[in-house]
């Protein structure tokens, strides 16, 4: 009987610890969710590094908006395949940023978000997005062809 009950001791504790560890693990993966107007829910795994911001015009965003734009900045970093993308996210070495303005592309008002790296004297843009708050739709722009592509939500 002692027996028996040492080795249930022991089981329950094995279990315990493993349970603990893979609640640790479940932690350390961050998820967030973007809500979008027709009710489609935006899942995504959240960025694992700081994401510098830089504001490039004197355009005043409220906090809400400001929160929204710097989510959808991470959803489109977890959701593209892009090679160049993919590229600079792999990079240990790469700090990453974002800047944010409004333009104006054939007559649609945009807000218009440049992903960039910073190096010690100098900041690269590799993708260029812009949003457009009224549809809630992301396009990639396309610098070779000079046109905006409808980045598809998955």
């Amino acid at each position: 009987m002692k027996a028996f009950l040492s080795f249930v001791i022991l089981i329950s504790f094995l279990v315990s610890c493993q349970n603990k560890s893979s609640e640790k693990a479940s932690e350390s993966i961050k998820t967030d969710t973007i809500l979008q107007k027709n009710g489609q829910v935006l899942s995504y795994t959240v960025f694992d590094k700081q994401l510098f911001k830089m504001k490039r015009d004197r355009t005043v965003y409220s906090d809400a908006y400001q929160k929204r734009i710097a989510k959808l900045v991470e959803y489109y970093l977890d959701k593209n395949n892009q090679t160049g993308v993919q590229f600079q996210l792999k990079n240990p070495e790469a700090k990453l940023g974002y800047s944010v303005e409004e333009t104006d592309w054939e007559g649609v008002l945009y807000t218009q978000i440049g992903l960039f790296t910073m190096g010690k004297t100098n900041m690269k843009t590799f993708q260029w997005l812009f949003y457009n708050a009224k549809t809630q739709e992301l396009y990639e722009f396309d610098v070779p062809k000079n046109t905006p592509i409808l980045f598809k939500y998955r």
